[in-house]
């Protein structure tokens, strides 16, 4: 059998086998997806560069830069413009940018001694700590280049140093770069003098050469903002839609909120859902408690994954290949980028005309969600290291910007989150303490969606679709409270029976039904909260 099966794949004599040729790939953008653009120039490695017509940025062939590099350290130290992933590293999620360039270092020893630095740097941080410290130490050999042309480094003084800073000082840059510009610079001389690298003196910049930082204040979202944008949700594909519904509720940074994996959903023994995702910039995991109207968002996008992308995609959301516009959604098997996230929501910003309270057209940015989630916990009340665990921050003082914005609407009391909380039967559904981890996540569980109320508050998150009662919340079974409310309790059954005993008189059998029903509730919250019933039985 396989002998003939052999002689029929031959071809016949005297007969040329022209092998067809090889399909190429089609070339796509690497930040849209979109099929359309044009050749523009060749960078400086000779790679032909295209101008994407979608979304209007420059691309290279990402399969054919692929296949270019070869991991080879040593060699790629030899260059001026190292490619990080020749020397076996990444640049860190949602970044496109492979290159360290040392050509605008025009000194021989401080291009040395540079990249000894940055060596250093990518051993020990990151691809973009050490493109900012290398930025750093470019500006400063363009300066001694215009001003110092033929200095060595034993010549190197503080009075050089001073000079750039004042150089520093009059560029039009923000706060932030220019302490980064110092201290990327800083951490090069210190270095170079640590390990002989340079002949040069210590101490050259000092702590009080970097320029005051400004207090920082959360760029948060009004609620007049955040109301305009659920309003006209609806301009956006239904992928994107949940995009932005999730980011609005977890505050988590976009590049988590893009590659969320698909199976991000976990749920405890209560049945209550949590959103568990990696913080790149941290380096770890971290877990948060949701709705479940997110949870039915989330799972809507997850049935969506699976009907249009292969099995073996594993984000809960993609990029769209349609060129980034709203005439349709062409789900392909990537990451969308942050900057069309940002492009999508001021398409709503623009067809809604959303506006400030004062009328200021209003633009997004997507981080502008993390701090507001984190500036809305802090108004709702939620202790700050909780709001803390929430947002995954490393330290109390990125916690503490949040604090800023409303104080005056802050808790003046921890106590007001200790003792019992009830329901409307007395029972006591929960302790308020709140000591270990676990403890605070309980309490984000149930607290980061609850409604105030004068009296108390609601356990339907703030996102649901009304309250289905039309009574008061006193007969209500999400209504919780607690013993600084006690006074209001019992003044309100004062009032209670007074209108009851005015309802008998007057034959009104509805109300004096309704209210004995809310005596009833009002009698069992009273007795709860002064030590009735402590075990929810």
């Amino acid at each position: 059998m396989s002998l003939k099966s052999n002689k029929e794949t031959q071809a016949p004599k005297n007969f040329n086998v022209v092998p067809l040729p090889e399909k190429k790939p089609q070339l796509s953008c690497t930040h849209c997806g979109g099929p359309r653009f044009v050749k523009r120039r060749k960078d400086h490695k000779g790679d032909q560069i295209y101008l994407c017509k979608g979304c209007g940025r420059h691309f290279v062939d990402s399969e054919k830069k692929a296949k270019q590099f070869i991991v080879n350290p040593e060699t790629e130290y030899l260059k001026d413009i190292w490619d990080i992933r020749c020397l076996g590293i990444e640049p860190g999620v949602g970044r496109y940018s492979y290159s360290l360039n040392f050509t605008d270092i025009s000194q021989p020893w401080l291009l040395e001694a540079t990249k000894l630095y940055t060596k250093f740097t990518l051993a020990t941080t990151s691809y973009a700590s050490a493109q900012s410290k290398l930025l750093a130490v470019r500006q400063f050999s363009l300066f001694l280049a215009k001003a110092y042309p033929s200095i060595e480094p034993p010549e190197i003084t503080r009075k050089v140093i001073l000079d750039f800073l004042v150089e520093v000082a009059g560029s039009n840059l923000a706060v932030s770069t220019r302490r980064k510009t110092i201290g990327g610079l800083r951490g090069l001389l210190e270095m170079a003098y640590q390990n002989s690298w340079l002949d040069i003196s210590r101490y050259l910049v000092r702590d009080e050469d970097y320029p005051k930082q400004p207090k920082s204040t959360p760029r948060f979202i009004p609620e007049k903002v955040i109301q305009q944008l659920n309003q006209h949700l609806d301009v956006l594909h239904e992928p994107i839609m949940r995009m932005v519904l999730v980011i609005q509720e977890g505050g988590m940074r976009v590049s988590e909120l893009l590659y969320l994996k698909y199976d991000c959903l976990m749920q405890d023994k209560a049945g209550d859902w949590f959103l568990h995702y990696s913080q790149f910039k941290m380096k770890k995991e971290i877990t948060i408690p949701i709705s479940r109207e997110i949870v039915r968002v989330i799972q809507e996008q997850q049935r969506y994954i699976r009907e249009v992308l292969p099995a073996d995609y594993k984000y809960l959301f993609c990029a769209n290949s349609s060129n980034g516009g709203l005439g349709g959604f062409r789900p392909q098997a990537k990451q969308m980028s942050r900057n069309s996230f940002n492009r999508y929501l001021n398409v709503v910003a623009d067809k809604g005309d959303i506006r400030t309270a004062s009328g200021e057209k209003w633009h997004f940015q997507s981080h502008q969600f993390r701090h507001t989630v984190g500036t809305r916990m802090i108004n709702n009340g939620v202790p700050q290291h909780i709001v803390q665990r929430y947002l995954g921050h490393e330290s109390p003082e990125m916690t503490a910007t949040y604090a800023h914005i409303y104080d005056e609407t802050m808790k003046k009391e921890i106590a007001k989150f200790q003792g019992k909380v009830v329901n409307i039967a007395g029972q006591v559904v929960e302790s308020n303490n709140i000591e270990a981890d676990d403890s605070d996540l309980q309490w984000v569980k149930r607290s980061i969606q609850a409604q105030a109320l004068p009296n108390g508050s609601c356990a339907l998150p703030v996102i649901s679709k009304g309250c289905p009662h039309a009574n008061a919340c006193l007969t209500c079974t999400h209504f919780r409270t607690s013993p600084e409310h006690l006074p209001t309790h019992k003044k309100e059954r004062k009032t209670t029976i007074q209108v009851i005993e005015k309802a008998e008189a007057n034959g009104w059998v509805r109300m004096v039904e309704m209210n004995k029903e809310k005596l009833t509730n009002l009698d069992n919250i009273i007795f709860g909260l002064e030590g009735g019933i402590e075990d929810g039985r």
